[in-house]
């Protein structure tokens, strides 16, 4: 057994006992099940912990407890699962499921009218507290005055419910605020690229394309001063992706960026994902939420909370598995903290790779905003274009600001910095040379994601073709 599962079972255990209590009357019964549930995944934990060991759970817990009718409306009504997931907990068709949730729905209350609503507020009287609920909000620093409410022993010790595989865990209990789970680091396909944001980074599918999560502003309303500005889609499709247009359907990385003119408070009609999305430095609170008939998925990572919107649970775990915190450099081979200065390199002549670096300091520091790495092709051209492009005159290009790129060609273990002044349309180079910006010199790295989130320069109409000015 590892420490993973103590970490898992300890976050998940309220939302397990709420669902077994509402599928049941007997609390004995549900503890009951609850607990075999538990030893029989902290037996299989090393196989378990890189499937879904809550659908597992779930899965055990409700056969144990409850018919496939009543399941699926407690599951509905409670817990607001999809057909989809209701179908993957019971193992029946979408269809199936649906005709369980509506005569489940409509017996529910002894044949009066009721919705799914009234159900729950059923439910959560006889469960104690709503699963959705505990595994969202933000964990509490201490302990809530007044009597407990009926169950409230479960959320104050969960030590109590059982020794499950002769592991105790009244020592770990305490060490573990509610909704925290341990993601197993994982191996992602080969296909899937890197994306980093202020010091995280984590890996998806090279047919993602780029996008915003929300941002924060004095401009928006709300006590959070959220604003969306392009949350809901793709602003940028990948390379590798053949779609002639950009849909609700098409995946994305989003971070906090202006990427589009229709920019609203956050919270808004419109301004989440419906598809599959990840939002670096999200709002939401750890834990997974039902949201706008998508999945969302958040853990926390390096300061910053990173949410991953799919239907499926086994690409949001897939792609949790592999946020980590960076260190001074990234996947991609950009420093966290912004470079503003070029830098002499031996990588010149012969460069396996080309760095792009775009740094921001929208939040009032410099921050990595977005990084990719190119490959030797576009370093080498790189080179040569700047190179035919660049003069030793001095320029009057202040320290960069706003929003800026730094460009590293590695090679021969150096690498050579060259900054992208945006203020004043030039790359900038070690011994005060400089290029312009031209087609020629922005052609070999302003691809896929840079071109979410850099505006294009002044440098004329024919820059517009190499980027996608973010708007607002």
């Amino acid at each position: 057994m590892t420490g993973g599962f103590e970490e898992w079972s300890t976050a998940r255990t309220p939302a397990l006992l709420a669902l077994a209590s509402a599928l049941v009357e007997d609390e004995r019964r549900a503890d009951a099940a609850v607990t075999r549930a538990l030893g029989r995944i902290s037996r299989a934990w090393d196989r378990i912990a890189y499937a879904d060991p809550d659908l597992e759970a779930r899965r055990l817990v409700v056969r144990a407890c409850s018919a496939p009718r009543r399941a699926a409306t407690v599951l509905r009504a409670l817990e607001n699962r999809s057909d989809a997931e209701i179908a993957e907990i019971l193992g029946c068709s979408e269809s199936a499921a649906r005709r369980h949730v509506e005569r489940g729905l409509a017996e529910a209350d002894q044949g009066r009218a009721t919705d799914a609503s009234s159900v729950r507020d059923e439910l959560v009287a006889r469960a104690g507290s709503a699963p959705t609920q505990l595994l969202t909000r933000p964990p509490e620093t201490h302990a809530p005055a007044g009597p407990p409410r009926r169950r409230g022993g479960w959320l104050a010790a969960l030590a109590v419910l059982a020794l499950v595989g002769g592991v105790a865990y009244i020592a770990h209990a305490s060490q573990s605020p509610a909704g925290v789970i341990s993601y197993p680091k994982v191996d992602a396909p080969d296909s899937w690229r890197h994306e980093s944001y202020d010091g995280v980074q984590l890996q998806v599918p090279d047919t993602w394309g780029w996008g915003a999560s929300p941002v924060r502003s004095a401009i928006f309303s709300g006590r959070r001063h959220l604003g969306s500005c392009g949350t809901d889609q793709a602003a940028v499709l990948s390379p590798t992706d053949d779609s002639t247009y950009i849909s609700s359907l098409t995946g994305f990385v989003g971070r906090p960026a202006v990427v589009s003119e229709r920019c609203m408070t956050f919270g808004s009609d419109g301004t989440l994902p419906t598809g599959d999305a990840v939002w670096f430095d999200s709002p939401f609170a750890v834990g997974v939420k039902a949201v706008a008939g998508n999945v969302a998925e958040t853990r926390a990572v390096g300061g910053q909370h990173v949410t991953v919107f799919a239907p499926h649970s086994s690409l949001r775990r897939q792609i949790l598995g592999t946020v980590e915190q960076t260190g001074d450099v990234d996947a991609n081979g950009c420093p966290t903290h912004a470079v503003v200065r070029p830098v002499a390199g031996t990588a010149d002549a012969e460069p396996d790779s080309l760095s792009v670096c775009v740094y921001s300091q929208d939040t009032g520091v410099s921050t990595l905003l977005f990084s990719a790495r190119f490959s030797s092709h576009h370093a080498r051209e790189y080179v040569a274009h700047v190179a035919a492009g660049s003069s030793t005159a001095a320029t009057d290009c202040s320290t960069p600001n706003g929003r800026w790129v730094t460009l590293g060609l590695h090679g021969d273990g150096d690498t050579r910095w060259d900054v992208v002044n945006l203020a004043c349309d030039r790359i900038e180079m070690a011994g005060r040379s400089a290029a312009v910006l031209t087609p020629a010199t922005v052609q070999d790295w302003a691809l896929g994601g840079v071109t979410a989130y850099v505006s294009a320069p002044r440098g004329g109409p024919a820059l517009d073709d190499h980027f996608r000015a973010p708007s607002g």
